[in-house]
This record gives C-alpha cells, sequence and structure tokens, in this order.
C-alpha cells in the first residue's frame, strides 16, 4: 500500500469489512472506503487504489484473503473471519464503555458527535456483536441539517489544521453579504446557535459569525496564521456565562 494520506485510514476499513462473512466486491469497498475518508475530511481514492491495498494486505500482511465468485463479481473476505491486520488491545468491557461514550458524544455535542458516531459505533459493533441502534441514551426529536453538518466539518477541519479561510456569509437577516478572510478558533454552542469564534482579518477585529450564515468556504493556507488573541480562554467562562 503506498504510504499516502488516508492509507492507514484505509487499512482499517478495509480489514473490518474484510471480516465480515458476507464478503465485499472490489465496488462496495471503494464505496466504502470512501464514504468513510469523507467524514474525515481525507481525499477519496480511486478503485484501483483499492486494488492495491487489498494486494498490500496479502503480500505484507502475509493474510489470506478468499475470492469468491457472485455473479459476475468476485468477493472478498478474509479466509479466516478472525484474521485481522490490526491487534486489538482493550477488553470487551473497555469497548463496552468506549461505545456508551460515544452515544454520550452526541449529547454533549450534537453536530460532531453526530458526524462520528455512526462510523466508531459500527467500528465497536463489529467487535462487540451489538446493534449500535439499539438501547439509545439520546432521543432527538430533530438531527442537524446536513448544511450546517458539512460547514461544521470544513470548519472543525480548518481550526484543527490552523488554516486561515476565506467566507462568504449573510447578515442583516440574510439581506446582504460579506466576504472576509478569517483565522478561525472556536466553535461555540451558544443555545440554540452554533457560532464560529475567529479573527476577522479583513476588518482586523475579533468575529462571532453564525455558522448557518455561511454560504462558502475557501482555505487559504498561502495566509500566516495568526494564533488566538481574541478569545483568552482564561477569562472566557466568566465573561460569557452568568453565575448560578
Amino acid at each position: 500500500m503506498p504510504n499516502t494520506k488516508g492509507s492507514l485510514k484505509r487499512e482499517i476499513i478495509i480489514d473490518r469489512l474484510l471480516k465480515r462473512e458476507r464478503g465485499y466486491s472490489i465496488q462496495e469497498l471503494w464505496e466504502e472506503v470512501n464514504r468513510g475518508l469523507e467524514i474525515e475530511c481525507f481525499p477519496t481514492v480511486s478503485i484501483n487504489t483499492i486494488r492495491g491495498d487489498i494486494q498490500h494486505i496479502m503480500n505484507h500482511y502475509r493474510v489470506k484473503i478468499e475470492v469468491t465468485k457472485r455473479g459476475k463479481k468476485e468477493i472478498f473476505r478474509y479466509e479466516d473471519p478472525n484474521s485481522s491486520i490490526f491487534k486489538n488491545v482493550l477488553t470487551a468491557g473497555e469497548l463496552q464503555h468506549l461505545h456508551s461514550m460515544m452515544m454520550s458524544i452526541r449529547f454533549i455535542d450534537p453536530i460532531q458527535g453526530t458526524l462520528m458516531y455512526k462510523e466508531l459505533s459500527n467500528r465497536l459493533s463489529d467487535m462487540l456483536d451489538v446493534d449500535p441502534a439499539s438501547d439509545p441514551i439520546v432521543l432527538y426529536k430533530k438531527i442537524p441539517e446536513k448544511a450546517n453538518c458539512n460547514r461544521f466539518k470544513a470548519l472543525y477541519q480548518h481550526i484543527r489544521t490552523q488554516t486561515p479561510t476565506t467566507i462568504v456569509y449573510t447578515t442583516d437577516g440574510g439581506k446582504s453579504e460579506q466576504k472576509i478572510l478569517l483565522h478561525p478558533y472556536y466553535i461555540l454552542y451558544d443555545v440554540p446557535v452554533y457560532y464560529l469564534l475567529c479573527h476577522d482579518a479583513t476588518n482586523d477585529v475579533a468575529a462571532k459569525i453564525p455558522i448557518s450564515s455561511i454560504l462558502r468556504m475557501i482555505s487559504s493556507p498561502e495566509t500566516e496564521f495568526l494564533p488566538n488573541k481574541d478569545f483568552p480562554l482564561q477569562d472566557f467562562y466568566t465573561k460569557h456565562l452568568s453565575r448560578v
């Protein structure tokens, strides 16, 4: 497998799928891998890359992969369903705690928790033989809109990598638009609205922008990132939260 960004992520997904008794075609593996890559903001790959990944797993890890015919399709799965290129060092109890933790994260952070919950809970359910949809801790009346989830994912990635971005967002209740270059710092959940806390480099001021008002964003990696001086955390909560 080429030593490229996202290769470990692909190995994790492919390994999990090959352990399942049903088996998967190359097309299905490719679709599942790209779905997982997109969730974590990795670039997607071609179907030929997946073919190379399968060959790498067989040659490098010496794991036997069974190939059978299902109609015109070749179906891939581990010859031994207990095979894996990863050694799980967690106990069953620890895995169950992780599963419960993932459910709780959805309550603490509905958007990011929802984005990561499905993939990680499915991964844990493979090991624990449980249904991730059963016995939920939190029931939602309303799942975050897809547009807000996509904005959140992009902003989360910009914050994590400290990448400035140019955005276009609406103001005056959607009557006008503004375009600014900003340096993203935090996402603030000020019920019921999610805000981006950032430095507006165009106007050289601190800014608090509703995520739902952002229409477009373009990364500006050529711009040097300005460290946060607008929102010092040592007194942030005393200034923004009222005392009981």
